[in-house]
C-alpha cells in the first residue's frame, strides 16, 4: 500500500479537511521484489484548485501480477486548507496520469476524512474501509468505532480496506473448560473484530474461529495468546492459524502433463518458518519435502516457494503454504489442476498370437485399458476410434481387427497403437507387437492356460492369486515352455511402492512415514510365501527408499527394521531364468543397501546383526577393526564414522562377468564413512581355505561399470589360509605289511635303492618346504595342507631311516632292534595318521564349503591324532605283549612285528589301524572323484569327459602317495597265498612303489603345485643373479578354478 499525506499548516479560524485515498498506480513492466522508499516532492500545482504544502509517498507492495503490465495499489493522504475540502472531486480527477517514479497514476478513490477544528480532530473511514493497524495502536478506544475524536491525521495509512479475515484455533487444556468468555474477552481487542464461534470443549480440546474485517500483526495476536495462557493455568497451548493474510499463487488454468511450474505465497511480516502440504482427492493433507521432483525455497521470510519440475497426476490438488512464527500460523490454499495422462496403459490382444498355420485371414481384438480420471481423454486405436466401455473403474476400449496372412518376404509382427489425448492436446501412445505365426515358425503348443506361442516369445496372464496383483510370464525356447516366473506382488509390498514413490517424491516425507515403511516390509517380507515379483518389488522400495535419503536424512530408529527386511530378502530365490535380470536385481539390492547404510545417521547405535547382515560401526578413531562373518576388518581412515556391514548368500548372486570360471564365496563386505578428510586404507581378511589350486583375486563390486573389478587392490601374506585384501578405496568386498618273511631275487635290491631314492627325496623335499614356507603358506587350508605332508614327509624319512638300520645285521643288539621297532611302528603309524588328517580336512572343505577349519582346533586335533595316537597304539601294545609268553612284541629275526594267526600277534596293531585310515582315504578320494564327475560341475565348468577323466587321474596321482593309497597293495601281500603268483606280483609292485613314497610325495606334494615350482625359480634365479625379485600377486575374497 502507499499512502499520499498533504500536510499544510493552518490557523485556528480555519477548517483544513483531510482525506485519505486509495491510488492506483501502474508500472510500464513487473518488479520481482519491492522495498520500503520514501520520495518528497516538494509542491504539486492542480490546475482546478490552489494547493500549497507538500505530499509525502510511502510506497508498501500488497499485491502484484506476475505477468503484463503490473498493478499497484497505494494508499496516499492529502491535507488541504479551508472549505474547498468540501469539493475534493476534481482534485482527485486531476491526479490522474500523474508521473511518480516511473508509476501513473490511473485511479484515485477517497478512504477516509478528517475535520481540523483548532485544536479538535475527528476522522472517520469512507465506506469500505477500517482503521488502520496504525490508528489502533495510537489510539485503542477508535478500534471498531466508526468515529475517531482523536489527532490521528498524521497516521500512515489512516484507513485501510475492510479484508475479511479468519483465525482457526485450538486450546488444549488439562480439564474440560468452556473458555469461549475468555476468547471473546481477548480476540476483540483485535481491529476489525466481527465475531467468534467456539466448540463443546472434548477430551481437553476446545476449538475456536474468529472472523475480523481487518489485517493485524502477528506479534499482537501473539501477546493475546501469551496472556491468555497466563491468565488460565488450565491451559496447556493455544495455537492460531490465519486465512486472509497470505496470498498464493497458483495458476486459474490447468497446466501440462509432464511441465514444470512455480508456486509462490507471500505476506506482509516475515515468519520464522514455512511448510507446504498438498491434499489430494479422498485423502488427507500430506507434507511436502525435499524430493526428486519438488525444491523448495532455501529460506523462510515473507515468501516461500515451491518448484515442481515433472509436474503429473500426482502433482494435481488442492495446496496449502503455512507461514509460522511461535504459535501462530498463516495460511492459504489454492488448487493446481494438470492436463492429465494416464500414467499406466494396458494394451492386450486376443489371441495373444496370430495363427497363419490354419487360416488366410485372423481376426483379433485389440483393448487399450487405462483409470478412470477427471480428464477428458480422445482414444483411438491405429488411428481409428474404438468401442469403449467401463468396468470397475478401468476404461476400456476395443477395436476388432483382421490381417491377411500372405506370406511376406520378411514376415514381422502387427503394430497396433494405443493414442491418447487430453485436454491440451498432449498425446501418448502405447504400441503393440502382436507376434505371428506363419506356417513353417516354431512354437509351443497350448499347455492349459498357457496360449500357443510363437518361439522367442514370452506369454504373460494375470495373476488370480487372492491378495496378489501382477503378472506371471512364461517364454517359449526352442518349441518349449520355460518355467513360469511370478511377478505376483502382495497388496501390502504394492501399497509400500507407491508410499515409497510419493516419499522419494517429496510427499510425506517425514521420519514417521520412513520408519512405518520399513516396519511394514520387515512384517510383509518376513511372513514367507516370497516370489519373485515380491522380492522385485521389495528391492524396488529398498532402490527409491535409498535415492530419497539422499535429500532427506533417515534416523537411526528405523535402523532394525531396515536390516531385518533387508535381511529376510536373502532367504528367498531370486532365480527367474533370465540371469541378466536376476544380476541386475542383486545388483540393485547391493547398490540400495550400501546407500541405505551409508545415509542413515546413527548417533548412538553401534551395529545391528541379523542371521544374514551384519553391521558393525566404529566412532571417533583412526584405526577401525571389526569382525564380520568371521572376516577381520582394518580401516586407517580420519572418518568420524566408519560403517562395515556384511551380507551373506549375495555374491553368487551378482553377475559374475570376466570371472564367469571362478567359485563365488557367499560373502560380500561393504564399507562406508562419513566425514572423511583424507585417503582411506582398508584391509579385509578372508579364510579362503586350501587354495593351492587356484588363482586368487581380490575383487570389489564396481556400482558404476556393474561388475567386479580388482583395481586398487593388492595381496598381503596371511598367518595360516588367511589373505588379505589391501584396497586404497571402499569396496562391497568376498605304508610295511607282510606274515612272513620273503625272499624273492632283486626285491632286496630294489627296496634298498627305492629307499635311498626316497630318503634324498624326502630330505629335499624337508629342505624346500623351509625354503618356500613363508611364500607358499599364506592361508589356513595351505598351512594345514603343508604342515601335514611337512610331519608326513618326516615321519616316513625317520621310519625308512630306521628300516635300513634294521637290515644291517653286523650293528643289530636286541636293545637297538626293540628301538629300531618302536620306531618303526611308531613312525609308519605317525605318518598314516597324518595321512587321515590330511584326508579328512579335504573331506571338511568338500562338504563344508563356506565354513573353513580353524587354525587352532586344526593343530590341536592333527598333532593330538598324529602323534597321540600312534603313541598310545605302540605303548598299549608293547605293555600288552611284553607281558604275554605265548608271543612276543617283536620278532629278533626280522626286526619287525609278530604275526601268530588271525588277529594275534602285535602285527595287528599296525594292520588294522593303516587298514581303517587307508579305506578312509580312499573313501575320501572317493568323494573328490564323485564331485568332479557331477552333471552340474561338468557344466559350470564346461568340461567335457576327457576333461573329466584327465581330472579324476589327476586326482589318483596326487593324491595316492599322501594319502597312503599304494600300502593297500600290502593288504593284498597280507590277504593273497605267499607262493601264489598274485602274491608275488603284488610284492614286487608294493615294494617298488613303497619303497619310491617318498619320491612320489617329493614330486606330487612339491614339484606339482605351480606355487612352490614358481617360488624355487625364483630362488635359483635369485642365486644366480645375486639379486632378489619381487612377485607381485594379487589376493581376493574369490578363487578360481
Amino acid at each position: 500500500m502507499v499512502a499520499i499525506h498533504t500536510f499544510p499548516r493552518t490557523d485556528s479560524l480555519s477548517q483544513p479537511w483531510c482525506w485519505h485515498c486509495d491510488v492506483m498506480t501502474k508500472r510500464p513492466k513487473p518488479h520481482a521484489t519491492f522495498i520500503m522508499q520514501i520520495l518528497r516532492v516538494n509542491k504539486i500545482k492542480v490546475p482546478s484548485m490552489p494547493l500549497c504544502g507538500f505530499l509525502l509517498f510511502c510506497f508498501q507492495i500488497s499485491h502484484m501480477v506476475s505477468s503484463g503490465d503490473t498493478s499497484n495499489i497505494y494508499m496516499a493522504e492529502v491535507l488541504i486548507e479551508g472549505n474547498s475540502s468540501l469539493d475534493v472531486a476534481n482534485f482527485l480527477s486531476g491526479l490522474d496520469q500523474l508521473i511518480i517514479d516511473s508509476a501513473t497514476i490511473v485511479e484515485a478513490t477517497m478512504t477516509g476524512q478528517c475535520e481540523i477544528i483548532g485544536k479538535d480532530t475527528t476522522c472517520w473511514c469512507e465506506e469500505g474501509y477500517i482503521w488502520s493497524d496504525t490508528v489502533c495502536d495510537k489510539v485503542s478506544t477508535c478500534c471498531n468505532n466508526y468515529l475517531c475524536m482523536a489527532d490521528i491525521s498524521d497516521s500512515i495509512p489512516l484507513c485501510v480496506p475492510q479484508t475479511n479475515v479468519s483465525i482457526i484455533g485450538t486450546i488444549t487444556m488439562t480439564t474440560a473448560t468452556d473458555y469461549e468468555p475468555a476468547l471473546l474477552s481477548s480476540f476483540k481487542l483485535l481491529n476489525g473484530f466481527d465475531s467468534i464461534t467456539t466448540t463443546t470443549p472434548q477430551s481437553g480440546i476446545q476449538d475456536f474461529i474468529v472472523t475480523l474485517n481487518a489485517t493485524f500483526k502477528t506479534e499482537k495476536l501473539q501477546k493475546l495468546i501469551t496472556t491468555l495462557q497466563a491468565n488460565y493455568s488450565n491451559i496447556i497451548t493455544v495455537n492460531a492459524t490465519s486465512q486472509g493474510l497470505v496470498i498464493i499463487e497458483v495458476p486459474p488454468q490447468k497446466v501440462c502433463y509432464n511441465s514444470q511450474y512455480t508456486l509462490n505465497c507471500s505476506m506482509e511480516e516475515k515468519m520464522d518458518t514455512c511448510m507446504w502440504q498438498v491434499t489430494r482427492p479422498g485423502q488427507d493433507p500430506q507434507i511436502i519435502g525435499a524430493g526428486s521432483e519438488v525444491i523448495l525455497s532455501a529460506s523462510c521470510t515473507d515468501r516461500t516457494t515451491i518448484s515442481l519440475t515433472n509436474i503429473t497426476w500426482f502433482w494435481a490438488g488442492i495446496y496449502t503454504c503455512m507461514l509460522t512464527q511461535g504459535s501462530v500460523s498463516h495460511m492459504a490454499s489454492a488448487e493446481l489442476k494438470v492436463a492429465l495422462l494416464p500414467e499406466i496403459v494396458n494394451v492386450t490382444s486376443t489371441p495373444t498370437n496370430l495363427d497363419c498355420t490354419a487360416a488366410l485371414d485372423v481376426s483379433f481384438n485389440v483393448k487399450c485399458s487405462i483409470k478412470t480420471s477427471v480428464e477428458n481423454y480422445t482414444v483411438t486405436l491405429n488411428d481409428v476410434t474404438p468401442q469403449q466401455s467401463v468396468y470397475n473403474n478401468i476404461i476400456v476400449y476395443n477395436k476388432t481387427f483382421t490381417i491377411h496372412c500372405n506370406k511376406k518376404s520378411v514376415p514381422s509382427p502387427e503394430i497396433i497403437g494405443c493414442k491418447i489425448t487430453n485436454s491440451v492436446d498432449q498425446t501418448r501412445t502405447v504400441n503393440l507387437s502382436i507376434p505371428i505365426i506363419y506356417p513353417g515358425d516354431e512354437f509351443c503348443e497350448v499347455d492349459g492356460i498357457w496360449p500357443k506361442s510363437k518361439n522367442g516369445t514370452t506369454a504373460t496372464i494375470l495373476c488370480t492369486e487372492l491378495g496378489r496383483l501382477g503378472t506371471i510370464i512364461r517364454t517359449c525356447n526352442g518349441g518349449v515352455w520355460g518355467d513360469p516366473v511370478s511377478f505376483c506382488v502382495k497388496q501390502e509390498i504394492n501399497v509400500l511402492t507407491s508410499t515409497a514413490g510419493d516419499f522419494e517424491k517429496g510427499v510425506g516425507a517425514t521420519q514417521d512415514q520412513a520408519h512405518s515403511i520399513f516396519d511394514n516390509l520387515r512384517n510383509t517380507t518376513g511372513n514367507g510365501n516370497i516370489t519373485y515379483g515380491d522380492v522385485s518389488s521389495t528391492v524396488s522400495v529398498f532402490d527409491t527408499m535409498s535415492r530419497a535419503s539422499v535429500r532427506f536424512t533417515l534416523n537411526e530408529s528405523l535402523l532394525p527394521n531396515f536390516i531385518d527386511s533387508a535381511s529376510n530378502m536373502l532367504n528367498n530365490s531370486w532365480v527367474s531364468g533370465d540371469d541378466t535380470r536376476d544380476g541386475a536385481l542383486a545388483s540393485s539390492y547391493l547398490s540400495s543397501v550400501e546407500t541405505l547404510v551409508h545415509n542413515i545417521k546413527l548417533n548412538t547405535n553401534d551395529g545391528y546383526n541379523t542371521s544374514n547382515i551384519q553391521l558393525q560401526v566404529c566412532r571417533q578413531s583412526s584405526v577401525c577393526n571389526r569382525t564380520v562373518f568371521n572376516v577381520d576388518l582394518e580401516l586407517n581412515s580420519s572418518a568420524s564414522v566408519v560403517k562395515t556391514v556384511g551380507l551373506q548368500s549375495l555374491a553368487d548372486r551378482l553377475p559374475k562377468g570376466d570371472f564367469k570360471d571362478s567359485i563365488f564365496p557367499s560373502l560380500v563386505v561393504s564399507v562406508t564413512t562419513e566425514n572423511r578428510t583424507s585417503p582411506v586404507n582398508i584391509r579385509m581378511g578372508f579364510s579362503v581355505g586350501d587354495s593351492s589350486n587356484a588363482d586368487l583375486y581380490c575383487v570389489f563390486w564396481n556400482t558404476t561399470e556393474q561388475q567386479w573389478s580388482e583395481e586398487g587392490c593388492n595381496l598381503t601374506q596371511g598367518s595360516g589360509d588367511f589373505r588379505y585384501c589391501e584396497c586404497d578405496h571402499l569396496t562391497s568386498f568376498s605304508m610295511l605289511m607282510s606274515r612272513t618273511p620273503v625272499s624273492l631275487p632283486l626285491l632286496d635290491e630294489i627296496t634298498y635303492v627305492g629307499l635311498g631314492i626316497s630318503i634324498c627325496s624326502l630330505v629335499v623335499f624337508i629342505i624346500i618346504e623351509f625354503l618356500v614356507w613363508n611364500a607358499v603358506v599364506k592361508s589356513n587350508l595351505s598351512h594345514f595342507r603343508h604342515t601335514s605332508l611337512l610331519n608326513i614327509s618326516f615321519c616316513l624319512l625317520i621310519a625308512d631311516c630306521s628300516f635300513v638300520a634294521s637290515s644291517v645285521e653286523s650293528i643289530l643288539t636286541d636293545t637297538l632292534c626293540l628301538v629300531l621297532v618302536l620306531v618303526k611302528h611308531f613312525f609308519y603309524l605317525a605318518m598314516f595318521f597324518w595321512m587321515l588328517c590330511l584326508s579328512v580336512m579335504l573331506l571338511h572343505q568338500l562338504i563344508f564349503v563356506f565354513s573353513t577349519l580353524r587354525k587352532k582346533v586344526y593343530m590341536i586335533l592333527s598333532y593330538t591324532i598324529g602323534y597321540v595316537c600312534p603313541v598310545l597304539t605302540v605303548g598299549s601294545t608293547y605293555i600288552y605283549y611284553n607281558k604275554r609268553t605265548d608271543v612276543s612284541y617283536y620278532s629278533r629275526s626280522t626286526c619287525w612285528l609278530t604275526y601268530a594267526g588271525t588277529l594275534k600277534g602285535s602285527l595287528f596293531a599296525f594292520l588294522l589301524p593303516v587298514g581303517i585310515i587307508v579305506f578312509i582315504n580312499i573313501f575320501c578320494m572317493a568323494m573328490v572323484m564323485a564331485t568332479l564327475l557331477k552333471p552340474g560341475a561338468a557344466e559350470s565348468n564346461k568340461k567335457d569327459n576327457k576333461e573329466a577323466a584327465r581330472s579324476i587321474i589327476k586326482v589318483i596321482v596326487f593324491l595316492t602317495p599322501v594319502f597312503g593309497g599304494t600300502w593297500i597293495l600290502g593288504l593284498f601281500v597280507f590277504l593273497l597265498d605267499p607262493k601264489s603268483f598274485s602274491s608275488v606280483l603284488m610284492q614286487y609292485a608294493f615294494t617298488i612303489v613303497n619303497s619310491l613314497q617318498g619320491f612320489l610325495i617329493l614330486l606330487t606334494g612339491c614339484f606339482a603345485e605351480k606355487r612352490v615350482r614358481d617360488e624355487i625359480v625364483k630362488l635359483v634365479l635369485s642365486n644366480n643373479k645375486n639379486s632378489k625379485r619381487e612377485g607381485k600377486t594379487k589376493l581376493t575374497s574369490v578363487a578360481k578354478q
